[in-house]
């Protein structure tokens, strides 16, 4: 008897190690870097995605370099990376200058602003770009003044640290460009950029200097909740669909000077933790700043908004400059009984005050 207890026993025992063996070596299962790099022949996208179990070490081990990627761009191949760390720098500038300049699909008066940049070298990305949730250790840079870097498909570069600068001035993104949750370490210039479609750009970490100057966006932008810890230059930028700066945080000096917002402006709960000028800029739209805390000075200056605001919902440490700005609450002020149902508003309201009047002087009586 006392032997088959201990047999039974044993074979419990051992039922439990080996229960427990598999289900150790399925969470090792789950938790191993797992490595997606199909075979890529001629046309075919550059793929390469590894898993968030990966480990700083395994993501070094499938590294990838610079310059496979710009290989795949100038053969016309997608590229798309997930969860990778890029060595050296992207230069687009080592891409071939085209002889064609004429855009597929544009707008006459996407056309014409793509001409203002006097376009002597273009250079295109044919395909989609896509680098997501990865670590860029090089620079990424186009920097010829006198020519355009245009990508024909979107840009997605979602989650993605940027340890050096990134200068993609006068590039055009004929696709959807997706900066959302990225992290710009030190500079980011998109100069005289032109985005056909939205950019995304929610809870973005941009870094000591930021420049979207002379920029337009013909698709809506969406920077809800952004960082932007340095300098940020928006001036003389077009917006012509709605944009979004709600809550978010510029931390030194802000400019959205010269800018035309054609649309719906919203910066509800934005916080400007130094200057910010708006100076000469234009708000066909509806412009919204409910919550926003300006914590310098604030500077108003020969702005238009043609439709009604709601400035005085913002908090200002200090005055603000209104010199020579135009503001639809002042010129109702300024033009009151010119509308005729304004006329017939104080008529009524005379009438009824006489008729109390007379009702007051009978009562006296």
């Amino acid at each position: 008897m006392w032997c088959d207890a201990l047999s039974r026993w044993g074979a419990c025992t051992l039922s439990l190690l080996l229960g427990w063996a598999v289900v150790v070596s399925a969470q090792d299962t789950d938790a191993a870097c797992t490595v997606e790099a199909p075979v890529s022949g001629k046309g075919e996208p550059l793929v390469k995605h590894l898993s968030p179990s990966c480990t700083p070490a395994e993501r070094e081990a499938h590294a990838i370099g610079s310059a496979v990627i710009m290989e795949a761009m100038a053969k016309g191949r997608a590229v798309d990376l997930v969860g990778v760390i890029v060595h050296s720098d992207l230069i687009f500038d080592s891409l071939d200058v085209q002889r064609t300049q004429q855009p597929k699909g544009f707008t006459p008066q996407s056309q014409a602003s793509l001409n203002q940049l006097n376009v002597e070298e273009l250079r295109l990305v044919h395909e989609a770009v896509t680098i997501r949730d990865s670590v860029v250790l090089g620079a990424v840079r186009h920097r010829s003044t006198k020519g355009t870097l245009r990508f024909e498909g979107p840009v997605d570069f979602h989650g993605t640290i940027f340890k050096d600068g990134v200068d993609l001035s006068r590039s055009v993104f004929q696709g959807i460009v997706e900066l959302s949750g990225a992290t710009f370490e030190k500079e980011a210039y998109f100069v005289q950029g032109q985005f056909t479609h939205s950019l995304g750009c929610k809870e973005t970490k941009f870094g000591p200097h930021t420049r979207f100057h002379r920029s337009t966006f013909r698709g809506p932008v969406d920077c809800a909740g952004a960082l932007l810890d340095g300098m940020a230059e928006f001036l003389e930028v077009s917006f012509e669909q709605p944009v979004t700066f709600k809550r978010a945080r510029f931390g030194l000096g802000t400019g959205f000077s010269g800018s035309r917002f054609k649309r719906q402006a919203i910066f509800e709960e934005a916080i400007f933790s130094r200057e910010a000028f708006f100076g000469f800029s234009v708000f066909e739209g509806e412009a919204s700043f409910a919550g926003a805390q300006f914590l310098g000075s604030a500077d108003f200056s020969d702005v238009e908004f043609k439709k009604p605001d709601d400035l005085a919902k913002a908090q200002f440490d200090q005055q603000p400059l209104f010199s020579r700005t135009k503001r639809i609450a002042q010129d109702k002020a300024a033009n009151f009984l010119k509308s005729p149902a304004e006329q017939y508003a104080l008529t009524l309201l005379l009438l009824l005050m006489a008729a109390m009047l007379v009702v007051y002087a009978l009562k006296m009586k």
